[in-house]
């Protein structure tokens, strides 16, 4: 059996939309990610994750 890579948590800048892969912490299975600190096209640091865009937030 081939071992199929796990698909990284993705986030979307709320300012200019681009997406980015998180940050990963820790070890499988116990890993988690968490967005990056600031949005390297438009230096925002709102984000959202991809599943709850487009975002509700005012």
């Amino acid at each position: 059996m081939a071992h199929q890579p796990e698909r990284p948590q993705e986030y979307v800048c709320e300012q200019c939309h681009a997406v980015f892969a998180g940050t990963v912490h820790g070890d499988p299975p116990d890993h988690s990610y968490t967005p990056p600190d600031e949005c390297a096209a438009c230096g925002g640091s709102g984000f959202v994750e991809i599943q709850n865009y487009p975002s509700m937030r005012d």
